[in-house]
């Protein structure tokens, strides 16, 4: 006879079957649990193991993932992200001032008053600013990825676009390249067109990329601003620089490169056209946020794979695993707890479209001397991680709720109408 414990699970995974609406009839999720083995026998003495595994959508063609990280650094990403993170991924206390009208901005390690630099220019401190949000979203991606099946690249845009790193997989190298870009400072206009035009080529392989054909491909673009060059110069914003760059997001969906863009403030937001427009022709997802510095969980949501989310349940106890994660790649990760014995370990998937699978395995746990030093790395990068978002004074659940609304709206038609020529902040 069944334990009251083994009960629950058992109606727990029922529940997700059947409650769940639109799964019926629907291409299972692809779904592998890499570690640990079947039968395995594990002894240590922490009461909770690592599981690690795979998934992707039925229509993932393959477990290869090339993510690009395309970045807007102009000069508007300096302004304030909403929230006052001063320890943030201890990014250095940089204040940049704009300068006079034609010169570069000027970039100060030393701040404190609002005026730095030439003149009576504000300043801006970047380590609070849409800009490090946007460097330290990408950074908190990276290590949710896996490292042998995906490969990452970096690209920038303000006036022109720049190739800052070609798809590798060493994630390390691709840190130390944002770091980098962050101490330069942001600069210029919007040319978004230009950056998604190099995006593709390094995704298709034609730029500084080596080419990879076996791999699900996709753009995930980060801006604060409306397109403004090259028709507006990077002076002011054009409907004709927004056609642009939504024909080049359609020839990136045309070759089966989705763009999940990430609008970030009231501009965005206010004015989606250009952003979902992008996002919608390359078959991709826009995400508008209000306080870019939600950022940091958005970029959570997103998925190169089709899939939703991942569960974990023992049960054996009943217990589900304390802490689950999913990168954008489909690599997940759970610590899960255990009992003295044998434990039924089931893990469920579900894809962006609703339909469902789920894998099981049964490893013999006892108590050792040994502890394992992959969960304590595990768990550390995950409250790491944790302290990261405390400041934001917002759940993930929170934000998905404000970007599903905003998303409504759009589909509604609640724009405030087409943005005419009108001059960039």
């Amino acid at each position: 006879m069944k334990s009251f414990l083994e009960r629950v699970g058992c109606l727990w995974l029922l529940l997700a079957l059947f409650v769940i609406p639109g799964l019926s009839g629907a291409a299972e999720p692809k779904l592998q649990i890499l570690s640990p083995q079947n039968g395995a026998r594990i002894s240590q003495n922490q009461n909770v193991i690592l599981l690690s595994g795979k998934v992707a959508g039925d229509a993932a063609r393959s477990t290869n993932v090339d993510i690009l990280f395309l970045i807007d650094v102009s000069l508007s990403t300096a302004h304030y992200a909403g929230v006052d993170f001063p320890d943030l991924a201890d990014l250095p206390a940089l204040y940049i001032s704009p300068g006079e009208s034609g010169t570069r901005p000027q970039i100060s390690m030393s701040g404190g008053g609002i005026n730095v630099g030439s003149g009576n220019a504000p300043s801006f401190n970047l380590r609070n600013s849409i800009f490090a949000a946007e460097i330290v979203a990408s950074r908190r991606m990276l290590s949710r990825l896996d490292v042998g099946t995906t490969r990452v690249g970096v690209v920038t845009f303000s006036d022109g676009a720049q190739v800052r790193q070609p798809l590798t997989h060493d994630f390390e190298r691709a840190g130390q390249v944002l770091d980098e870009i962050y101490r330069a400072g942001p600069n210029g206009g919007t040319n978004m067109v230009e950056g998604i035009r190099v995006g593709i080529k390094e995704l298709l392989g034609l730029g500084a990329s080596e080419k990879r054909i076996d791999a699900i491909k996709t753009q995930l673009l980060l801006t604060d601003g409306l397109p403004s060059l090259p028709v507006g110069q990077g002076k002011r914003s054009t409907p004709e620089d927004t056609k642009l760059a939504i024909n080049a997001a359609r020839i990136s969906g045309k070759a089966g490169m989705s763009v999940h863009v990430f609008g970030l403030g009231k501009e965005l937001v206010d004015y989606p056209r250009a952003a979902n427009g992008i996002a919608r022709e390359s078959g991709g997802s826009y995400i508008p946020l209000l306080r870019p510095a939600d950022l940091l969980l958005a970029m959570e949501t997103i998925s190169a794979v089709d899939v939703h989310s991942v569960q974990v349940l023992n049960r054996t106890t009943g217990q589900r695993a304390n802490r689950t994660r999913l990168g954008a790649d489909g690599l997940f990760g759970a610590a899960v707890p255990v009992a003295e014995g044998a434990n039924h370990i089931e893990v469920f998937a579900r894809s962006s479209g609703g339909a469902t699978n789920r894998a099981d395995i049964t490893v013999y746990y006892e108590t050792g001397s040994q502890k394992s030093l992959d969960l304590e790395i595990f768990l550390e990068k995950e409250k790491r991680l944790h302290v990261e978002v405390e400041r934001l004074g917002k759940t993930r659940e929170e934000v998905q709720i404000e970007i599903g609304r905003r998303q409504q709206s759009v589909s509604r038609g609640q724009e405030p109408g087409p943005l005419p020529d009108r001059a960039v902040r």
